[in-house]
């Protein structure tokens, strides 16, 4: 499929170019796009450089398939002009998520959605991503009913500047300086507060978990969820401490089995065994460990869940919402 990247200067856009490299569908070299403040900029691929150029109305002219990731607003103007052009529009921000006419999709879980020709398919929130590839064979083992979760978040999920800010900061500490990406100093601290206020208590990252969730599952309000989400001082992978509550009770050995053999899942048995999220970065799984009994409940579960942000977050899900359609398009080599 011929192919572009919107924000391919950016962590996610870098990501992406990175790992469509093996993708057998991928027989011309993509167009890099971006704002005119990055254009011109060059990105290494496949052994050589490509020049990113300023996203411009006939830009998906002749192109099949573009991965978006340039934020909420960059989409919503850009989005229903690549789609008209003939693409299939795979978008990283949260503009299209909610939208009935495009799929929420997590491939391991409802790929099915993901169909041919022009149009639009969201990709979900980085931390719902993960949560739900570790809730969605346990709600089918057992019917879920509520899943609680305290999400610790990278900074990278907050973009490139978030980086250097945390860089900055840590170089700086102790000394006490404000902050121009998050609420309150990053470095060696833990800010319970991410994305835009929503008026009824909570935040926006935690009101796209329970949303998404809801859709990605294909349930309604009979699936309770809560989430508190926050920021740590890691660079790149968020962990999610993550309670369920069951319709049956949990059977530890069968919650085990069905999550191994759950595709995108490496899990570990041992309920004091774990990965953090130093080492899931690099790499395209999600972790789960630390599975136990919620004490005093035999309908309960705990987990601990790990994943590279940017890549099964973000990126690698996008890629295979793309080798889905390819498969479909029958271009999957």
């Amino acid at each position: 499929m011929r192919t572009c990247i919107l924000g391919a200067s950016g962590l996610v856009g870098r990501a992406m170019l990175a790992l469509v490299e093996d993708q057998p569908w991928l027989t011309e070299d993509p167009v890099l796009l971006t704002s005119a403040r990055s254009a011109g900029q060059e990105i290494p691929f496949r052994g050589r450089t490509l020049t990113c150029r300023q996203v411009q109305p006939d830009s998906f002219d002749g192109l099949q398939l573009a991965l978006f990731s340039a934020g909420g607003g960059t989409s919503r103007q850009w989005a229903p002009v690549a789609r008209d052009a003939g693409c299939l529009v795979v978008d990283n921000s949260s503009a299209w998520r909610m939208d009935p006419a495009s799929p929420l999709v997590v491939p391991e879980i409802n790929g099915r959605l993901v169909g041919t020709g022009p149009g639009i398919i969201a990709n979900p929130n980085c931390s719902t991503i993960q949560i739900v590839m570790a809730v969605a064979p346990l709600d089918a083992a057992f019917g879920v009913r509520e899943c609680h979760v305290t999400t610790l978040q990278a900074v990278s999920g907050a973009g490139q500047a978030a980086v250097h800010e945390l860089e900055r900061q840590s170089r700086a500490y102790p000394a006490a300086e404000g902050s121009d990406i998050f609420p309150r100093p990053m470095a060696f601290n833990a800010l319970p507060a991410i994305g835009q206020q929503t008026g009824d208590g909570s935040y926006e990252e935690e009101s796209k978990v329970l949303n998404e969730m809801r859709r990605i599952l294909d349930r309604g309000e009979d699936l309770q969820v809560t989430c508190t989400a926050t920021r740590v001082p890691v660079m790149t992978g968020h962990s999610a401490a993550v309670r369920l509550v069951c319709d049956k009770p949990v059977d530890i050995e069968e919650a085990v089995r069905a999550l191994k053999n759950f595709p995108g899942l490496i899990v570990t048995a041992d309920p004091y065994d774990y990965h953090t999220a130093r080492e899931a970065a690099g790499t395209n799984e999600v972790y789960v460990g630390r599975i136990r009994r919620d004490p005093g409940n035999q309908h309960g579960l705990l987990l601990w869940v790990v994943a590279d942000n940017l890549r099964k977050g973000a990126a690698w899900n996008a890629v295979q919402i793309a080798a889905t359609a390819a498969a479909a398009e029958g271009m999957d080599g």
